[in-house]
């Protein structure tokens, strides 16, 4: 029989903790499932639920056959006893509407409501809430009353990118499951899979830089970005013979060109901080490689390129971190590269 858990990727860890719960009967009826973005959570919280419900799958296992009539119905979302709400296209916040109701129907509908019922054609209902921390107080606290007195068939599931965003009142009751960043080789084969990338070894390059994350990923997919990766690649690769107020202009026009206003720079610049990073640490491998001649290696004051690259990517930090407090993109940018250039040239020690 055919696994619909194939289509999921890592999180074998994960899997085996709820397979074992399941068949020692010790479901917990609300579950955190917390970690970074674009790693899965919300194929896993799926799978989970579709395991449930499967006609096929033998008692106390986790499985999913996805061909009988149960699978079927709940891949084409209508089984009637699987609820999900999330953020609202467009929204900053889950309306309290999605968990207890409109105000002229609070407490009749909603997902509260729903789980209250009882099971139509499955031993549970079960309820995902993509975003969790996206509820906002009200719906926050609704959702509480629910966790205090849960339906002996519910299972809800909060997915999040860390607990610690959630009420600590919700968080108390329920159960934290942490999930990971998905290694470089399964985000290459997703890309592949989901044919967003033809040749593998492009897949590869975009994974190295992907933190482990499929949306991160994604983004990277941007034909502006990837140049933006290239002319910091390129502007890197000598190093010594660096201007740094010309590099900077450079980089900065580029910021410009591909991005259609501030808020955007400011998300571009996170990606170029991340090149810098990435090409500044490709350059001292090399160094520590012994690429470089030895009296270069002297200069830096350093027995390896090890103390230097610590010393660039804070700089590269605290750059990072002024431009998400709203400090002007271009200034940041002067500032860095004129700082990079002068510990390029007299090594971390000397630099402070």
């Amino acid at each position: 029989m055919a696994s619909a858990w194939a289509k999921l990727r890592g999180h074998q860890e994960q899997r085996a903790l709820f397979a074992r719960s399941i068949s020692h009967g010790r479901l917990s009826h609300a579950y955190v499932l917390a970690g970074p973005d674009g790693i899965g959570k919300r194929v896993f919280a799926r799978l989970l639920a579709q395991s449930i419900f499967c006609r096929e799958c033998p008692a106390g296992q986790i499985d999913a056959c996805g061909e009988c009539r149960a699978c079927r119905s709940f891949e084409a979302n209508t089984w009637p006893d699987y609820i999900e709400v999330g953020l609202p296209e467009g929204k900053t916040e889950i309306p309290i509407a999605a968990i207890a109701g409109a105000a002229d129907k609070r407490g009749r509908e909603g997902l509260c409501f729903e789980l209250s019922m009882a099971p139509q054609a499955s031993s549970r209902r079960v309820a995902i809430i993509n975003d969790a921390h996206r509820m906002n107080a009200d719906g926050a606290n609704a959702l509480l009353k629910t966790l205090e007195e849960p339906p002996a068939s519910a299972l809800i599931l909060l997915i999040c990118d860390s607990a610690d965003s959630l009420l600590p009142t919700i968080r108390s009751r329920c159960q934290n499951v942490r999930f990971f960043p998905l290694t470089e080789s399964d985000v290459a084969q997703i890309l592949v899979d989901q044919q967003l990338i033809d040749k593998p070894e492009d897949a590869k390059a975009v994974a190295a830089m992907s933190e482990g994350s499929v949306t991160l990923a994604q983004q990277l997919l941007n034909s502006d970005l990837r140049k933006l990766r290239d002319v910091v690649g390129r502007e890197f690769a000598l190093f010594e013979a660096m201007k740094p107020l010309d590099v900077s202009k450079l980089i900065a026009d580029e910021l410009d060109r591909i991005s259609s206003g501030t808020e955007e720079q400011r998300q571009n610049a996170q990606w170029l901080f991340r090149f810098l990073a990435e090409a500044l640490n490709l350059k001292l491998r090399k160094l520590m490689a012994g690429d470089f001649s030895e009296p270069l290696l002297q200069r830096y004051g350093v027995r390896s390129g090890a103390d230097l690259l610590a010393a660039l990517l804070d700089r590269i930090l605290v750059a990072a971190q002024q431009v998400e407090s709203n400090s002007p993109v271009r200034l940041v940018l002067d500032a860095l590269f004129d700082e990079l250039a002068r510990m390029m040239r007299l090594g971390p020690v000397s630099a402070r």
